[in-house]
């Protein structure tokens, strides 16, 4: 199979890729961390085109997200690191007409201090992806991350995991994996090449040998996927004297923190590989962590080679979403969102304001947004002047968590139009603010480049107007997740009616 695909192939925030093959269609999960609805699901005929057709946690009813905070705190080496919590590294399979799902949700506690967190695991399985009646969560207990599911060519069905702590080890356990019981308890089975957070854990089959491929190093700078095999699934396993596997570490290359990878075969059984990345220049990596595909060359009874991951620039236009007339994909909202304060109709969204701010940890703001998808882009609204507007503000954000967001928007009591900008983990706080009467509607614009954001509002017919100029760099974080374009409305019950809302136009 030839495939001249483009990377990214899930452009924007797509960490922790996991894909598998079912009847000739590619379909691929990603974390989704604080955003509901979870876990998205794409697919792909050819590796070359690909669609957003809907999330496999798409029901409140599933899981609780109320605690996917995000944590700002620093590392041992002095470094900030910013950890959200929620839905981390999924891995899906398909399994004798059944399509599964397991997953971690990341609970956090709430004394915002890192390592404050308990983690449930999770599995839920569809018998069509595309319809998109996912099951509830089957939920069992271990204490770390990233599970992963083999079916083995005996029935039996493993569960592999990264156990946190002081060490990042990967231990192996069989289920049943109808009701998610332990049938042989949690194995360390191996420790790493590097010894150094090792995880996201995939086992395959291939030629008498049980292949585990892991990511080590963390996720930024130091990311790697490295490899180790073995006769039994137990073990011992030797590690690849040529580990790592495949790294971006210490090279100059665009797309950087490589890792996290899935191997599998296509229709040909041609191998790739998907895997994480960002890409980097001078320092910022607006977009955050993305879906990238590269080949791979695994000959029998050896070891994969996988070939450089290229980048194709702002080549965004090979990934689509179905765009539906209700708030399903790509639409998401901050986690536990209430539901009945959002209505769509035509190209008109009314949003009921709740007085929950973006930067609260506690409930869920009323945000409604999509992915930023293109590296340089435009996104718009606009705002109409509410029958009760005296204690609403409302406009256009640019998200990443409660500690680090952009927004311009209008405050109708102050009447003024406001620009606040907000990064904790680099203490990086700004208001600007300007005086305007409002008639009956404005309308205000981000434009996005990679090193670039402007801020501009529109009123009265008076041309646009710029409020704010900022470096991407200023949302360039050791983080985990990636930027939400949406809007906003914090109030007392107040509906606000927003039109045209575009993301991404060039």
């Amino acid at each position: 199979m030839t495939v001249a695909h483009h990377n990214p192939i899930i452009p924007g925030f797509s960490p922790d890729p996991s894909i598998c093959l079912v009847d000739g269609i590619f379909y691929l999960v990603n974390s989704s961390f604080h955003l509901y609805p979870g876990l998205p699901i794409y697919m792909s005929n050819d590796l070359i085109s690909w669609k957003h057709i809907g999330n496999a946690i798409n029901r409140p009813s599933q899981l609780s997200l109320s605690r996917a905070t995000t944590f700002v705190g620093l590392l041992d080496d002095g470094t900030e690191l910013v950890a959200t919590g929620g839905l981390y590294a999924p891995t899906i399979r398909h399994h004798n007409g059944i399509t599964y799902i397991i997953c971690t949700n990341v609970i956090h506690g709430t004394t915002d201090v890192l390592g404050d967190e308990h983690s449930e695991q999770f599995i839920i399985h569809t018998t069509d992806i595309r319809l998109g009646n996912w099951s509830d969560p089957i939920v069992f207990e271990f204490p770390g991350i990233d599970p992963s599911l083999l079916f083995d060519d005996d029935g039996r069905v493993y569960v592999q995991l990264c156990k946190t702590g002081p060490e990042f080890e990967i231990y192996n356990s069989e289920i049943d994996i109808t009701t998610g019981a332990r049938i042989v308890e949690p194995t360390l089975i191996w420790t790493g090449w590097k010894k150094g957070y090792t995880e996201g854990p995939h086992i395959y089959k291939k030629d008498g040998w049980y292949y585990l491929l892991c990511a080590e190093g963390g996720t930024f700078q130091y990311h790697m996927l490295s490899m180790a095999r073995s006769r039994n699934i137990w073990g011992p396993y030797e590690s690849y004297e040529m580990n790592p596997l495949y790294t971006a570490s210490g090279t100059a290359q665009y797309v950087q923190n490589t890792g996290h990878g899935d191997l599998f075969q296509d229709q040909n059984r041609q191998w790739w590989v998907v895997m994480l990345g960002v890409r980097m220049k001078d320092g910022r990596s607006i977009m955050g962590r993305e879906t990238f595909l590269t080949s791979v060359d695994w000959p029998y009874d050896g070891w994969p080679t996988i070939q450089p991951v290229t980048c194709d620039g702002n080549l965004e236009g090979n990934f689509k979403v179905e765009i539906q007339d209700s708030f399903a994909a790509p639409w998401v909202y901050l986690r536990d969102a209430k539901l009945d304060r959002y209505h769509m109709q035509d190209n008109r969204i009314t949003l009921h304001a709740d007085p929950v701010e973006i930067t609260s940890a506690d409930g869920s703001s009323t945000f409604v947004g999509q992915r930023q998808r293109r590296l340089e882009g435009t996104a718009t609204v606009t705002v109409y002047k509410p029958q009760h507007s005296t204690s609403v503000r409302a406009g256009l954000a640019l998200y990443k968590d409660e500690h680090r967001f952009l927004t311009i928007g209008y405050d109708f009591r102050l009447q003024q139009v406001v620009f606040n900008g907000l990064n904790q983990a680099k203490s990086f706080s700004q208001t600007e603010a300007q005086k305007v009467e409002l008639q009956d509607f404005m309308s205000f614009k981000i434009d996005y480049t990679e090193t670039s954001l402007q801020f501009s509002f529109w009123v009265n017919d008076a041309g646009w107007s710029d409020l704010a100029t900022l470096d991407t760099a200023i949302l360039t974080d050791l983080d985990f997740t990636g930027p939400v374009i949406g809007i906003f409305a914090i109030g007392r019950d107040v509906a606000v009616e927003f039109g045209d809302f575009e993301v991404d136009t060039v």
